[in-house]
């Protein structure tokens, strides 16, 4: 049984606003998934069920005991014989507490998808993700899993459950999971289809316990939202820390500046939601003082142990006084490096860190990849960093702190602080790069008219999570897609919107549109501190008449942005009708992780309007290297590691990331609008039932 995957036509409804690539083809037809595809995928959804239980599937139990070690069975068996040796010497027991930026833990991990990766076919591959389902430790699986999913080429496609439903213990305070579990005892009703609407448990956000934080505690719905780190989270197991190389080809995709723009944009819109809040500027802090913000998650984990509590005005223990002075040795190199212009590589060739595309290796070095020129003499900036103010390592290892989960860091709005002054460096880089001159900022014969939006509203909704996995299974042969428990949370969401923009060209041919919202400011120079707060909201290619345009564009089809998941147990309803012979299953199921939640495109608003600045520039046609969509078919794959997911070969940001000439910036291809974003009080839901 080959490791092949169906081809997915319509895995785009999905992915069609995009990933972290604008989709600009359309799709048509419809196609349905074959027996031995709805097998496999009927698989991923089991053995990630209830996963800190046995499996409770009886058709999985011969292969709990061993994995394959035959070494005709991989690809690259010295890797897996590597595996072999490491856990043979002891890896992180089941049960015990995990955390992706423990660097035993991460080599740990990085070894168990390497184990999976090399299957050289799918029997393989299937076996061994049983056995480590039942021998390996949870969290350590669900990350291996998921990135061999995302990675291995022929497992493009498959749709694993979204990660809080996964692991809701990541994502709902423990309150929530608490009355869950407490709702169970006492109602055995309690989750299954019969009982109906009662199968729903209200979630909290921390705002709502009597903690402030300093007034951060205003940005919980946002910093919060279970979309948004799942976001993260999806982000950083597309492109890992700890994986890199010519084999993964992450590096195609102009990983190091792709990383520094995702912080630079993840900061942008945070700082968006604080303005419309009236919280001012980010919090800047310094290595030798008090941390003023703390931290109390309200989450604990599976065994009932809480996550680090950061007080407020935490301070770096002396025992971790010389992680912190790592901290300022690390920044004092990346900044003299950055001041100097040039670097020589260890094979001796020399860096000229004054080109543009010398972001590549800036982005790389200060997050210190595997595809980085020196890692270990630039260090491990963000991972030292997450273990000092999670109390070091005492208490990283023992009982993490937020900040030490993917699923987790953006709730602690030390984060947010701690990647701002990261990103420093990124724009120290971008400072020493001459204008963008009126030549390569013009685009001739090409203006941009008027702009005209939609009302802007913005409005809080109930949503239901599935969290049944909180819940256990009572035995094999219960059918678990009867099964669903749901949390209620309140969450933001906006009224979808369209704008209509009229263009006048003197020629006929491909252009480029970009679209960006940022801070409303009333001096246009002010334009060169807030350009960084500026956000990208949607870009994509049009073909440009002689004459008017008129393009109107909804924001269901902006390119970053995804709607919300189809729950865990409604896609496995759906896959096992299917696979015993009922409806056929539609493959247009397929759902992107790998785009921005839709729901927060537009900061909250207010009642009576908040002013925001959307900024559009029209820009010729500038082919990348490799062609958008010819090295991977984009109907059901992110791209990722392709090298063909951009639409041009534009640095990210343009024309927002270097210095701005006021004397000649603002051309005929550009306009700015400002906009007000109304907020309703009036709640709307958005329930499963």
């Amino acid at each position: 049984m080959r490791l092949t995957v169906v081809a997915i036509a319509l895995g785009l409804v999905a992915l069609a606003s995009g990933a972290y690539y604008p989709a600009s083809q359309p799709v048509t037809g419809v196609k349905y998934a074959d027996k031995d595809f709805l097998f496999k995928q009927k698989f991923f959804f089991e053995v990630l069920r209830n996963i800190h239980l046995p499996l409770q599937f009886e058709e999985y139990f011969p292969y709990t005991k061993s994995y394959i070690t035959d070494e005709s069975k991989y690809v690259n068996f010295q890797e897996v014989v590597e595996f072999f040796n490491y856990y043979k010497a002891g890896f992180l027991g089941k049960g015990e507490l995990f955390s992706i930026y423990n660097q035993e833990y991460m080599k740990q991990t990085y070894l168990l998808f390497t184990f999976f990766y090399n299957s050289v076919d799918f029997d393989t591959f299937y076996k061994n993700v049983v056995w480590a389902r039942e021998n390996v430790n949870e969290g350590m699986f669900v990350h291996a899993i998921t990135m061999a999913v995302f990675h291995h080429p022929q497992l493009k496609g498959f749709v694993l459950p979204a990660v809080y439903e996964i692991y809701p213990y990541y994502f709902f305070n423990t309150d929530l999971i608490h009355s869950v579990t407490f709702r169970k005892l006492y109602d055995q009703k309690f989750g299954f289809v019969s009982n109906g609407k009662y199968n729903v448990v209200y979630s909290n956000y921390t705002a709502l316990y009597p903690v402030e934080y300093y007034g951060e505690d205003k940005l919980s719905y946002f910093t919060e939202d279970i979309g948004l780190n799942a976001y993260y989270y999806y982000f950083m197991m597309d492109y890992p820390y700890f994986v890199g190389t010519d084999k993964f080809n992450l590096y195609k995709d102009r990983r190091g500046e792709l990383y520094m723009y995702m912080y630079q944009q993840l900061i942008a819109r945070y700082y968006l939601e604080r303005q419309v809040n009236f919280m001012g500027p980010i919090e800047e802090f310094d290595y030798d003082f008090p941390i003023k913000t703390g931290y109390w998650s309200k989450l604990s984990y599976y065994n009932g142990i809480p996550f680090f509590v950061r007080n407020d005005y935490y301070s770096v223990s002396k025992d971790f006084y010389y992680q912190v002075n790592l901290l300022k040795d690390y920044e004092m190199r990346i900044r003299q490096v950055i001041d100097k212009g040039y670097y020589y590589a260890q094979d001796g060739s020399k860096i000229d860190l004054r080109q543009p595309e010398s972001v590549e290796y800036v982005g790389n070095m200060i997050f210190a990849n595997p595809d980085s020129v020196d890692k270990d003499y630039f260090g491990f900036l963000e991972v030292v960093a997450r273990n000092v103010y999670s109390g070091g390592a005492k208490f990283a290892k023992f009982f993490p702190s937020a900040l030490m989960h993917f699923e987790t860091s953006m709730r602690d709005p030390f984060f947010y602080q701690l990647y701002n002054r990261f990103l420093t460096f990124y724009y120290q880089f971008k400072s020493y790069l001459k204008p963008y001159t009126y030549e390569e900022l013009y685009f001739k014969g090409v203006e941009i008219k008027s702009v005209v939006f939609d009302k802007l509203l913005t409005y809080f909704e109930y949503y239901d999570s599935d969290v049944s996995n909180v819940i256990p299974l009572k035995a094999s042969g219960e059918k678990f897609f009867d099964f669903s428990v749901f949390a209620r949370q309140k969450r933001i969401n906006h009224k979808p919107f369209s704008y209509t923009m009229d263009v006048y060209s003197e020629f006929a041919g491909k252009g480029v549109v970009r679209v960006y919202m940022g801070p409303k400011f009333y001096d246009f120079k002010q334009l060169q501190y807030l350009k960084k707060y500026f956000v990208e909201v949607d870009q994509y290619l049009y073909d440009f008449v002689t004459g008017k345009n008129t393009i109107v564009r909804n924001s269901r089809d902006f390119y970053y942005s995804v709607r919300d998941r189809t729950t865990y147990t409604e896609l496995y309803k759906k896959i096992m009708t299917a696979y015993n012979g009922g409806e056929k299953f539609v493959l247009d199921n397929s759902e992107a992780h790998c785009g921005f939640p839709d729901r927060l495109l537009l900061p909250k608003g207010l009642p009576s309007g908040y002013e925001m600045t959307f900024y559009f520039i029209v820009t010729p046609y500038y082919a990348p290297k490799v062609q958008q969509f010819s090295t991977y078919d984009y109907t059901y794959s992110c791209g990722v590691g392709s090298g063909s997911k951009y639409i041009d070969d534009l640095p990210f940001g343009y024309p927002f990331d270097r210095d701005i000439d006021f004397s000649y910036f603002y051309t005929k291809n550009m306009y700015f609008k400002d906009v007000l974003i109304f907020h309703s009080d009036e709640f709307k839901a958005n329930l499963s039932y």
